[in-house]
């Protein structure tokens, strides 16, 4: 019995390790090439090693701010995918909450076709849809425009996590018992006034769960600014490390650097917030 249990415990931790190892090697392998000079990423054999060691990598990110450098682009790539991600997201928690407070309260038949109606068009794939917004906005609504535009990256990115944002938030209001709506209603209180006061506070962990989702999908979504925006304008930051590729050189040290900073934000959101999306969505998976 005793062997057992000590085998048990032993296979338990020998695959942990295994999966840590699976998962960690590529991001050791990402941060040592951020820190060797081009030279030491194209010899062969690879070393696990930076050796020489150099930050020049991550300095020419933010030295040398003249029009077109790396630096430039590196932080016009990070303001927009600040605004854009920023905009989905607070445009998605405003429209998501407003329609599953809807499908939750309103008396009305088919409420949950529609809404996996909306849930459904989070399972199409980007690459089958991303062809007909193309078309649509070059040609129908070329007047507007949007080409090449965080406007339009923010609306695309809308019509992707919104339905996501419905499905978890009507999950939320159908826990929430209408009575206590109801005596706000018998104070005085109007239906605005209840939802923003009493039931919107109460579905704070969805709000939030959604929100970091909708923030993290936007961050890093790179096939659509590819399309959509892949001019000086709009271009977000993983754009902006697949331009770091050229022809005929590959700045693998550069690249690196690039996707490890551009990494920062969601390890931050993740380690700060991370329960708290865990417990969102089990919270709107179940009461819905």
């Amino acid at each position: 019995m005793l062997l057992r249990r000590y085998s048990k415990k032993f296979l338990l931790y020998a695959s942990v390790i295994v999966v840590l190892l699976w998962t960690l090697a590529p991001l050791y392998f990402l941060l040592i090439t951020s820190l060797k000079q081009y030279v030491g990423t194209i010899t062969f054999p690879l070393s696990w090693l930076a050796n020489p060691f150099t930050w020049q990598n991550y300095a020419v990110m933010f030295t040398n701010y003249t029009q077109d450098s790396i630096s430039y682009r590196f932080l016009h790539a990070l303001l927009n995918s600040l605004i854009a991600s920023s905009a989905t997201t607070i445009l998605n928690l405003v429209l998501g909450s407003a329609a599953a407070y809807v499908l939750s309260r309103a008396r009305m038949r088919g409420k949950n076709i529609i809404t996996m109606i909306f849930l459904a068009s989070n399972l199409l794939p980007t690459v089958a849809l991303i062809i007909p917004f193309y078309v649509l906005t070059v040609t129908y609504l070329s007047g507007w425009n949007l080409y090449d535009t965080n406007t339009l990256l923010v609306i695309v990115y809308s019509s992707f996590s919104l339905g996501l944002v419905i499905w978890i938030m009507r999950g939320y209001f159908d826990s929430i018992p209408a009575e206590l709506e109801e005596a706000a209603r018998v104070d005085g209180a109007s239906r605005i006034v209840s939802l923003l006061r009493i039931i919107l506070p109460l579905t704070a962990p969805g709000l939030l769960a959604t929100g970091l989702l909708t923030f993290l999908t936007s961050w890093d979504n790179f096939v659509l600014p590819l399309v959509l925006a892949p001019d000086s304008h709009a271009y977000n930051l993983p754009f902006f490390i697949y331009s770091l590729n050229g022809q005929y050189l590959h700045l693998n040290n550069e690249i690196a650097a690039g996707g490890l900073l551009s990494a920062i934000p969601p390890i931050i959101i993740v380690i700060l917030f991370g329960r708290y999306i865990v417990s969102g969505m089990t919270a709107g998976a179940v009461k819905g």
